[in-house]
């Protein structure tokens, strides 16, 4: 049977029995001819069907098993709630929970301890005998008790996971609960980034699925991973709207599959970079206080590359500059400052600067460990001339941009954000990503000097350099890092 408007053009989604883009479903207790009516219009995007915690137990058994064989009949997995599991290893039941499962028609166990204290080999056994009676088997990590799951470290998770999958287990659940609010989620139900990257880092995608109830988290993780990312505890009423998020019929998702434009990644700091550069992303670096923007100065004021150097002993060469906390190294000819090169240019022009700063050259030197990834240096001087670049690179590579943020000791600087937000507003309908949500500027000036950068610039004197740095356009050129050095495009 045809779709409806088939002549539309959609992403790529893979037909059932699918391995990646599964959608497990959450059914609370929906009644047999409930059921089959729902099963009618989505059966074709439902991959499992979990019948929640214990509800099974409180069903006649004849309802239970006809709605096990519907389910069947759709070619749906179905499994009873890993709740009811582990009260019966609770009990010392498991075995007789697991012939009874089979008797009633389950195609599916899950083996889970997020609430009942069980070791690691125990959920191990579990998951054997499982198995040997012929069930297809998810597992879960993570706990339904929120201190002892905030407890639960990347490591000991992505361990947990590894053992699991090596047993034999189909997918590994990501516990996140009905609420959406443990695992890689917080409290408000945002995605913890590092935690989910980290997790992916170790973990294939396509083995786990991630519980993920709220349209928001849904949202947000098909734009970060894609339409084939498994996802879990989904409302049956939400089926449909969440196979819309698939396939980019829906507004949240409609420019990522159907724009045809770049998706946008804003990540701080060298770890950020680091991973940008594995994936073998268009990195934009941006320290605006002041490391890139005193490399941009400089090769537009005619400077003929800039080498970018982690230490001060290492930064030797033709001119030398660079700073630690904001003051100048004593042996380098110059601070890191934009306005001290621009005052010079007729000097420096045609030579080749090396520059050492306290964040930005760490960041540029993360981005580069990939001779894959394409660096570029960006700043407000140059945010229009950058983000045209961009767009035309990736649009001929088909990779996606990441606009990496220095930032300050560590954390976010406002003045960094500010350019990343400027940069990605000039990318228009490209899809923004990441844990960082853009920012604009009724005052770009005053916010670089009220920044905290700003104020320990001023404070040493150097306001001067704030203001230059807080200009927007004033220059026309695009440094690349090209061959251990930054020179024009």
């Amino acid at each position: 049977m045809a779709e409806a408007f088939s002549f539309l053009r959609r992403p790529l989604r893979d037909t059932k029995p699918r391995n990646v883009g599964v959608t497990m479903v959450l059914d609370k207790g929906m009644g047999v001819e409930e059921l089959g009516h729902w099963l009618k219009v989505s059966a074709d995007y439902t991959d499992l069907i979990k019948f929640g915690w214990g509800t099974s137990a409180i069903f006649d058994e004849r309802v239970i098993a006809k709605k096990c064989e519907l389910i069947r009949n759709a070619a749906i997995e179905v499994c009873p709630g890993g709740t009811l599991m582990e009260i019966s290893f609770l009990q010392g039941k498991m075995q007789q929970f697991l012939e009874n499962a089979k008797i009633l028609g389950f195609s599916c166990i899950e083996v889970s301890d997020g609430t009942v204290p069980m070791g690691e080999d125990d959920k191990l056994r579990c998951i054997e005998m499982a198995l040997n009676k012929g069930f297809r088997v998810v597992s879960e990590v993570g706990s339904k008790i929120v201190e002892e799951d905030n407890r639960l470290h990347l490591e000991e998770r992505v361990d947990l996971t590894r053992r699991e999958l090596a047993s034999g287990v189909w997918k590994v659940i990501m516990e996140a609960r009905e609420s959406g609010t443990l695992g890689i989620f917080d409290s408000s139900g945002h995605t913890k980034a590092d935690l989910l990257q980290g997790i992916l880092k170790e973990i294939s995608m396509e083995k786990l699925i991630f519980e993920a109830p709220l349209k928001s988290q849904q949202v947000d993780l098909i734009n970060r991973l894609g339409n084939g990312v498994n996802l879990g505890n989904i409302a049956p009423n939400e089926i449909i709207p969440l196979e819309t998020l698939r396939l980019g019929f829906r507004g949240d998702t409609v420019r990522k599959f159907h724009s045809g434009l770049p998706t946008i990644t804003i990540g701080l700091g060298s770890s950020d970079a680091l991973e940008a550069s594995h994936r073998g992303d268009i990195i934009v670096v941006i320290d605006a206080l002041r490391a890139t923007s005193t490399i941009v100065s400089a090769l537009a004021s005619g400077m003929k590359s800039v080498k970018t150097v982690a230490t001060a002993e290492a930064c030797v060469g033709e001119v030398t500059a660079g700073e630690r906390g904001g003051k100048k190294i004593p042996q380098l000819d110059f601070d890191n400052s934009p306005t001290a090169l621009v005052q010079e240019q007729s000097r420096l022009k045609n030579k080749k600067l090396v520059l050492t700063t306290t964040n930005g050259t760490e960041c540029i030197l993360a981005a580069s460990s990939n001779p894959k990834a394409k660096v570029i240096i960006g700043s407000l001087l140059n945010a229009t001339a950058i983000s045209r670049y961009i767009l035309e690179t990736a649009n001929k590579t088909g990779c996606n941009i990441t606009i990496i943020m220095a930032g300050r000791n560590n954390q976010l600087a406002i003045e960094d954000l500010i350019v990343a937000s400027e940069i990605s507003f000039l990318l228009k309908g490209s899809p923004i990503q990441g844990k960082f949500n853009v920012f604009s500027s009724e005052d770009i000036v005053i916010d670089f000097i009220k920044s905290d950068s700003g104020k320990n610039l001023s404070d040493l004197g150097k306001s001067e350099d704030v203001i230059f740095c807080a200009q927007k356009d004033q220059y026309n050129v695009v440094p690349v890092y090209y061959n251990g050095e930054i020179i024009l495009s």
